[in-house]
């Protein structure tokens, strides 16, 4: 015999379906933080090139109402992300020779980063990403901070949202601890804990 949803799961679905029809957002893409919630996996190679950024899926970043967030690359490490088809937005994150830098693919129709993504240079030498799936702003797995607490240690903050959480207010925040190995010469980001707390 089929069950009845309850009120609270008509609830969740609508407020699901008001954020994929308003907002451009698939249930999918509503729910790319899994990953926060299993065992830390490392996803990182040493060596390898920076991800090509894919198709823009919503507005580009340089269209005439977002352009202004783009910003215009100024060391070796930015021109590898922009030759990699990303369009760079935020300041960069720098302690001592470790760089963090933020880069989207589109932007949403509030100027909001889409398909963005959090790349780590040491000495210009890309050491990995601290997702490993791109990300949709106030969708579930978002990168909201992120903090270089040494030049081998990085802490980032990830807003988790559950179907019932309005889009304004994610009921969770996960917290990721990294730090920066070297496979011979070459630097590379490591996940080494994650803990969730609630929002409020």
């Amino acid at each position: 015999m089929e069950s009845i949803p309850s009120p609270a799961d008509v609830r969740a679905r609508s407020l699901l379906m008001v954020a994929v029809l308003l907002f451009g957002i698939s249930p999918a893409a509503a729910q790319t933080g899994a990953w926060l919630d299993a065992t830390l996996a490392p996803w990182n190679q040493a060596g390898a090139a920076v991800p090509t950024a894919p198709p823009p899926k919503g507005t580009a970043p340089r269209d005439p109402r977002c352009a202004s967030s783009v910003r215009e690359p100024e060391t070796a490490a930015e021109r590898d992300v922009v030759a990699a088809r990303w369009s760079l937005y935020s300041p960069a994150r720098v302690k001592g020779d470790t760089t963090v830098l933020l880069a989207e693919a589109a932007v949403d129709g509030m100027c909001r980063p889409w398909d963005y993504q959090a790349f780590v240079f040491v000495q210009d030498h890309f050491a990995g990403t601290l997702s490993p799936r791109r990300m949709d702003s106030r969708t579930d797995g978002a990168l909201s901070e992120v903090r270089l607490l040494s030049a081998s240690s990085i802490e980032a903050t990830f807003l988790r949202y559950t179907a019932a959480d309005p889009l304004c207010c994610p009921s969770r925040f996960t917290a990721v601890r990294y730090r920066i190995e070297r496979r011979g010469q070459l630097p590379v980001v490591v996940p080494v804990s994650a803990r969730s707390k609630p929002s409020g």
